[in-house]
């Protein structure tokens, strides 16, 4: 019976829509795993370094017809692990997750539990789609306009333990889990001002928020004690519609120095979004939205007034529950307490920033070399604190038909690494991509990031 809960959970997390975001990045970006601070070019520019808008000479005119991205991950289950515990062995035969490892004295699922990072299980999911046709770039300036959608949460290593193992008298298992879940549209301006050996560039945005929802704090610990049950866990829910804000990304770069390239940028060293203010587009055309999306009932905000703020305390307090009443009435276990806190008109939230620094080598006209390493200053939402490097190789010496990849390291997936290709004309550029997350081969990959790109230019 444990094992057949162990794996619900497992496919459960694997496969809730939980998102998680980045800058945009095109496919051509995408393929060359993200090294991209200094290569990228016209309205593709923007997400990366708009000090590259300066290079007018590579690129006058660009305009995306059609741009799409998605991500989904997780940081434990693989292909190749699921294939392994749960598809059954040779025989198709359960595998038991008691016995031990082939020539190991360690347990199957004891190896199962380790794999799991110590701050718990992780999924992920993201999107972002730009709109068609207002994302272009003339000259050293462009225009840009997206929505993104990003949800992350995390369960608790505790749980997974009490599943595997049980739970040891006296031994308490932390509660601490995340979520957060974000969607914003924003539009933004960007200018490039060349000089003789370099460019600096800007992007000014703003960000009109959707809808906003995460457990802003959590804790608590669950224990098996001799008189019966016991846990003080919590976690405090907030939501929030309508927001407005801005961000602001710097950029900068060389002129080619022989074969050689330079370049850094700094995305959101301003960025913030104040949260469920009456004078937001979503705010005042309220009607209109929940006549086509339920939005604040979705998001569980009352409708009855002009309310666009709301959190409630959840409480799970067990204070010597008898296990053999609580087991015969699974509600009387697991019923939380709920309680509706005072919320502040305006939610202010920062948006994390992120610098990036990289360079570039072009061997004549047959491929070029590239390397990226970037951190985020914060460690959340689309940004994280541990440094990542990324190089890659895009093969132009048949420039109808570019081949690209890549391979990272650091970062929030350890390992990564990318593919790309497209049909470059004229006129016109289609390009596609393919990312591995947490892995070097789709076997290994514990997700996968996706990009397609159709972009007029000349």
């Amino acid at each position: 019976m444990r094992t057949r809960i162990i794996i619900a959970l497992l496919l459960s997390g694997l496969l809730s829509t939980t998102l998680m975001g980045q800058a945009h990045i095109d496919a051509r970006g995408l393929g060359l795993c993200n090294a991209y601070t200094v290569t990228s070019r016209g309205v593709s520019a923007v997400g990366y370094n708009p000090a590259n808008l300066g290079y007018t000479e590579d690129l006058t005119f660009s305009v995306n017809l059609l741009d799409f991205r998605m991500l989904g991950f997780n940081n434990f289950m693989s292909l190749a692990l699921f294939n392994e515990y749960f598809t059954g062995d040779a025989k198709g035969n359960p595998i038991d997750l008691e016995a031990n490892r082939p020539g190991t004295t360690t347990t199957h699922k004891d190896y199962l539990l380790s794999l799991i990072p110590d701050d718990g299980f992780a999924v992920g999911l993201g999107v972002t789609v730009p709109i068609p046709g207002l994302n272009i770039s003339i000259g050293n300036y462009a225009f840009t306009s997206s929505v993104e959608y990003f949800q992350r949460n995390r369960l608790p290593k505790g749980l997974f333990r009490l599943l595997f193992r049980g739970n040891p008298l006296g031994q308490e298992l932390p509660l601490t889990l995340t979520q957060d879940i974000l969607m914003v549209a924003n539009m933004g301006f960007s200018v490039a001002i060349p000089f003789e050996d370099y460019n600096v560039g800007m992007t000014i945005r703003y960000l009109g928020g959707i809808g906003y929802a995460g457990v802003d704090s959590s804790g608590g610990n669950f224990s098996t004690q001799a008189s019966g049950l016991e846990s003080d866990g919590f976690y405090r829910f907030t939501r929030a519609i309508g927001g407005n804000g801005m961000s602001l990304d710097l950029g900068f770069n060389t002129r080619k120095i022989g074969n050689w390239q330079y370049g850094m940028a700094i995305s959101n060293i301003i960025g913030f979004i104040n949260w469920g203010r009456d004078d937001t587009y979503i705010a005042k055309g309220i009607k209109t939205i929940e006549a086509f999306v339920p939005i604040r009932d979705l998001l569980q905000i009352p409708t009855d007034g002009s309310q666009f703020t709301a959190s409630t305390l959840n409480i799970l307090d067990m204070q010597n529950v008898n296990v053999t009443e609580a087991l015969s009435n699974g509600d009387s276990l697991f019923a939380m307490d709920t309680e509706e806190m005072v919320m502040p008109d305006s939610i202010r939230l920062n948006y994390p920033a992120v610098i990036r620094a990289g360079l570039s080598y072009q061997y004549e006209n047959d491929f070029i070399l590239m390397a990226d390493i970037s951190a985020g200053l914060d460690d959340y939402y689309f940004a994280n604190r541990n440094w990542r490097l990324a190089v890659a190789a895009e093969w132009i010496r048949f420039k109808m038909v570019p081949i690209r990849s890549g391979m990272a390291f650091g970062g929030p997936y350890g390992s990564e690494a990318s593919i790309g290709t497209g049909v470059h004309l004229i006129w016109f550029d289609a390009d596609v991509a393919l990312k591995f997350l947490g892995g070097m081969s789709f076997a290994s990959a514990e997700g996968l990031e996706f990009a397609i790109n159709f972009q007029f230019k000349r």
